[in-house]
C-alpha cells in the first residue's frame, strides 16, 4: 500500500511540475497547436516617434504549416496614435518576412484587429507581432492572444 501511495505522489508531482512549466513557456506553440496569451503590462507602450515594440511566438521545429488567428488590442492613451503593426515570419529569428501590416490611426477609443492565416503554405518557425509609433502620441498594447493549430492537408 505504501508503494502505491508513493507512486501516486510521484505521478501527482510530475503532473504538477509539467503544468507549471507549461505556464512559463506561454509564447511557444506545442505539437498540436495551442492558445497563446501574452502577459502584458504598462511597459508594453508605444510613444513619441518611431518607438517600437514586438512580441515573438516560437513555433518550434514543427514540420507542418501552422494556421493561426492572432488578436491585437490597443488603447489610445494620449494624442492620436499613428501606428503600423506588422506580422512577420522567420525561419532563423534573424531574417524576418512581412506577412501582413495593419495601420492604425488611433482615436480616444480602443481598437482590436486580427491576423488570420488560412494557409500560406509556409511552415514558419517563428512569428512576430510588432508595432511602431509614427507620431507624438501614446498607445498601449492591452491584449495579444492567439490560437494556433496544425494544418491538415
Amino acid at each position: 500500500m505504501k508503494k502505491l501511495i508513493t507512486l501516486f505522489a510521484i505521478f501527482a508531482t510530475l503532473l504538477f511540475v509539467n503544468e507549471v512549466m507549461a505556464q512559463d513557456d506561454a509564447k511557444t506553440v506545442d505539437r498540436n497547436g495551442t492558445n497563446i496569451v501574452f502577459k502584458l503590462d504598462a511597459a508594453d507602450t508605444l510613444s513619441d516617434n518611431s518607438t517600437t515594440l514586438s512580441k515573438q511566438i516560437g513555433l518550434g521545429t514543427k514540420q507542418s504549416v501552422q494556421l493561426y488567428s492572432i488578436q491585437v488590442s490597443l488603447d489610445s492613451i494620449s494624442g492620436t496614435p499613428t501606428e503600423a503593426w506588422v506580422l512577420g515570419g522567420s525561419m532563423d529569428e534573424t531574417n524576418w518576412v512581412t506577412i501582413s501590416t495593419v495601420n492604425w490611426a488611433g482615436t480616444t477609443s480602443d481598437t482590436t484587429f486580427y491576423y488570420t492565416d488560412i494557409a500560406t503554405g509556409i511552415a514558419w518557425r517563428y512569428l512576430k507581432v510588432g508595432g511602431t509609433e509614427g507620431g507624438t502620441a501614446k498607445a498601449q498594447l492591452t491584449a495579444l492572444t492567439g490560437r494556433f493549430f496544425d494544418e491538415v492537408r
